[in-house]
């Protein structure tokens, strides 16, 4: 436990320290940018900057509480958390270059890049490397290198994930998962000749999407689930490290013939018998026009806030900025702004934040083994209503 809360400080230091870096870069850039063009320095101050930017920074909080076991997405956020302060950094970098000091004003941003990336990498590093007995024994997730696909294989508190099969960019979307309760065995093979593994992913009630990847000779975990069966390629450390892991977090799990009953699908999706998809879900998808939409339905209440923080910081830009310029506010603005953030406020309940919940909710339903072979020719090892074997 403790051990585990060591790592989670370590890295919530690192997604600070890839954040405000270039935030206390930033004044001192601007400076030097002032001092070249024989003018003084605008007021730049650190603290209206985490104002401005705090917006940001609130979501990326919310983001980490989410991810809080995913430490894969911690080096993502951290990214994210850097990109205010780092956009405002570089750009000055570059005006900089463009009058003199050319070769140092560069250097110091992609300096700024360099130290932000590594921060984010290094939080996740510092959550899952080394692998410990505590650490397979808690619910963090830890990533392991597959041998030969561009997928990771990942550990998580409750299934086995290969979270992208044709992209390292897409590494954010599980592609195939199997939870515990569908897992009968799990071992470390070595695998004779070059081999075809087709999954059948569940992605919604009625159809599933179909998965193939190439499994090359060498050791692979082999998995067998619900009558199905998945071979993931590792290197021999990795595999022996990835099982440790598994063992310790699935030994308590009973085994489940039949993982996905209908009802707690359709109460969790939405997704009924009357209204039926030809379509499979997909579970890949990447969403991005939800947060252009959601950016949008937020503005009122950026410009009310904004508006407040300018009357309490006394910054004139700010006021000039957020219409209450001299320290006065329209009252008709006001009353404006409150009922349009009242009505986008709940339009962005209805049609953003719930359907990202819901596109969340349905990832907790991928599924590498749901559907029982047609015509069982043989036995099928270890089958019956009998406890999974590790």
């Amino acid at each position: 436990m403790i051990e585990v809360l060591a790592r989670r400080a370590a890295a919530l230091v690192l997604v600070a320290l890839a954040a405000f870096t270039p935030v206390a870069a930033y004044p001192h850039l601007t400076a030097w940018d002032a001092r070249l063009r024989g003018g003084t320095s605008a007021d730049q101050g650190v603290v209206e900057f985490v104002l401005g930017g705090g917006a940001i920074w609130l979501v990326i909080a919310i983001g980490l509480a989410w991810h809080w076991n995913r430490s894969t997405m911690w080096s993502i956020w951290a990214r994210w958390a850097a990109l205010p302060g780092l956009f405002l950094s570089v750009i000055t970098c570059f005006f900089i270059a463009g009058k003199r000091n050319a070769p140092i004003a560069l250097a110091i941003g992609v300096g700024l890049v360099v130290v932000c990336w590594a921060a984010g990498e290094a939080a996740r590093l510092v959550l899952t490397r080394p692998v410990t007995s505590r650490l397979a024994a808690s619910r963090l997730e830890i990533p392991f290198p597959t041998r030969g696909l561009r997928a990771r294989l990942c550990v998580r508190a409750d299934r086995l994930v290969l979270d992208s099969l044709v992209s390292r960019r897409k590494r954010s979307r599980d592609v195939i998962a199997v939870p515990w309760s569908s897992v009968r065995s799990i071992e470390l093979i070595e695998v004779a000749v070059e081999t075809v593994c087709q999954v059948k992913v569940f992605s919604n009630w009625v159809v599933a999407n179909e998965r193939e990847f190439t499994v090359t000779p060498g050791p692979a975990l082999h998995v067998v689930g619900t009558s199905r069966e998945l071979l993931v390629p590792v290197t021999a450390e990795v595999g022996q490290t990835a099982l440790t892991a598994v063992r310790a977090r699935s030994s308590a799990v009973e085994f489940v013939e039949n993982p996905f009953a209908g009802r707690s699908w359709n109460s969790t999706t939405g997704v009924y018998p009357q209204n039926r998809r030809k379509e499979a879900v997909r579970t890949d998808s990447r969403p991005y026009v939800l947060g252009i939409v959601g950016a949008f339905l937020l503005m009122p209440l950026v410009m009310l806030t904004g508006m407040a923080l300018s009357l309490a910081t006394g910054s004139a830009k700010m006021q000039e900025q957020f219409y209450a310029a001299g320290g006065v506010m329209d009252p008709f603005a006001v009353a404006t702004l409150g009922i349009a953030s009242a009505v986008f406020l709940y339009l962005l309940h209805r049609f953003v934040i719930k359907v990202f919940l819901k596109g969340m909710r349905t990832q907790d339903f991928i599924e590498a083994f749901p559907e029982p072979p047609p015509v069982p020719t043989e036995p099928v090892p270890g089958s019956g209503k009998k406890r999974k074997r590790r």
